[in-house]
């Protein structure tokens, strides 16, 4: 089951329908679970609730797929529990965990799972995906809840993306028998060191050959999609907040963002408290400089007690260019170091032939350059103006752009082993 939060529709012969991309929900009288969930969604969306008559309406409470069917959730042990007014929310299928509801005055309303997740990158959807397969393959059925900050898989993933598929082969060996994102092979791999004016070849250093040229955020969304059908719920548009522990410190789950809040800090009349979604295991997968992965490791001074080094970090910049077909080379990849950086400024450039004339340039400048004055965007509009790289981009126009920060400090850097933290934020991603 997936609640596409931002883009839900409310139907029924009386009230009218808003548009939606995957789903709506259908309004009942009845007292279904996830009452509370559903006024916190429609609260935080501002999306108008209708008081309605439930003679001309089925009781059972339903979630309607539009685009694609899920594996259904088992029937819930747990009684509905009434609220006191008679406003009728959109009703969902009841699944098999039981919800808390208590006065959201003043608490959170909360949602028990076996497995939750924090962050629906790579990382964290191979994790809920193979936590699926792992229970299907043992007759074990455990509920694994993803939550993303993201209104939609993949609005938060920016990636110059060459893919190495050993790890997809392993984890889904019959990728390539089905519409997945990723059909640029690699055709070609360049190393150049830059100067001012000239561009010299090096002997590559990269071994890509059998890789792939994609778009790390399409990925994701194919990832998505499949977790889906394995029974792995995801809620993007609710960014993870605060880690929830229990009277022994332990970890047991997250909270989400509090909504309804004003610039001031003030509640508006729209505040409505986040929602925990506890969990026997919580994975944080949230990326580079994970806020909730920060607070872990203090609480536990995990850094401390294994001696690592301190983290290192860099700032990606990449633009999307359509380029004149004649220049274009589907899987070309060019890798560059040198100018417009200084022998003193770790960094390089990128340049990767996507599909549809499409390509991907970028330059990554770590953040612990010397100079003051240094201004990674600029060196980005220096690097477009070489004359190799103006060649190719000449004519073009820019169709997509955006930054990311990354984690540079590799496995020296990397905390104890009693937390499970996830591919980008220990700075392990290949």
């Amino acid at each position: 089951m997936v609640l596409r939060f931002f883009s839900l529709s409310i139907s029924s012969s009386k009230s009218k329908r808003l548009t939606t991309n995957n789903y709506f929900f259908t309004t009942t009288t009845t007292t279904p679970p996830f009452k509370f969930l559903l006024r916190y969604l429609s609260t935080a969306a501002q999306l108008p609730l209708q008081s309605q008559s439930n003679n001309n309406f089925n009781s059972t409470p339903s979630i309607v797929p539009l685009t694609r069917s899920l594996l259904s959730p088992r029937p819930c042990p747990c009684p509905f529990l009434p609220l006191n007014n008679n406003t009728t929310f959109g009703s969902l299928r009841p699944t098999s965990r039981c919800f808390t509801t208590t006065d959201q005055s003043h608490h959170r309303d909360s949602i028990n799972y076996d497995v939750v997740i924090v962050g629906a990158g790579p990382a964290g959807l191979s994790a809920a995906i193979r936590l699926k397969q792992l229970c299907r393959q043992n007759d074990v059925d455990l509920s694994v809840c993803v939550v993303e900050k993201g209104a939609q898989l993949g609005a938060h993933i920016i990636s110059g993306n060459v893919f190495e598929p050993r790890a997809l082969d392993e984890l889904l060996p019959q990728w390539k028998q089905e519409e997945v994102p990723i059909s640029v092979p690699v055709s070609s791999d360049k190393f150049w060191l830059l100067t001012r004016d000239r561009a010299f070849s090096l002997p590559s250093p990269f071994d890509n050959k059998g890789n792939y040229v994609i778009s790390l955020s399409q990925l994701v969304r194919w990832l998505g999609i499949k977790a889906e059908e394995l029974g792995v719920e995801i809620y993007p548009g609710f960014a993870a907040s605060e880690i929830l522990y229990d009277s022994n410190r332990k970890v047991v789950g997250i909270a989400t963002n509090d909504m309804g809040v004003a610039k001031d800090g003030s509640k508006r009349e729209t505040f409505q408290r986040g929602v925990e979604l506890k969990g026997r295991i919580t994975l944080l997968a949230e990326g580079c400089r994970g806020s909730l992965s920060q607070k872990i490791m203090g609480d536990y001074n995990l850094r401390e007690k294994v001696q690592a080094q301190h983290q290192t970090y860099a700032l990606g910049i990449k633009e999307v260019w359509e380029i004149d077909e004649s220049k274009h080379t589907p899987g070309s990849v060019l890798h560059t170091i040198g100018w417009p950086l200084d022998h003193k400024t770790y960094g390089g450039s990128f340049l990767y032939h996507m599909k549809d004339r499409q390509v991907s340039v970028g330059l990554v400048v770590a953040l612990d350059y010397h100079n003051p004055y240094l201004n990674p965007y600029e060196e980005f509009q220096k690097l477009k103006h070489h004359p190799a790289i103006k060649r190719l981009l000449e004519g073009g126009t820019v169709i997509q752009y955006g930054a990311r920060t990354l984690n540079e400090g590799g496995l020296q850097v990397n905390e104890t082993l009693f937390f499970v933290l996830r591919n980008t934020f220990v700075g392990i991603e290949n």
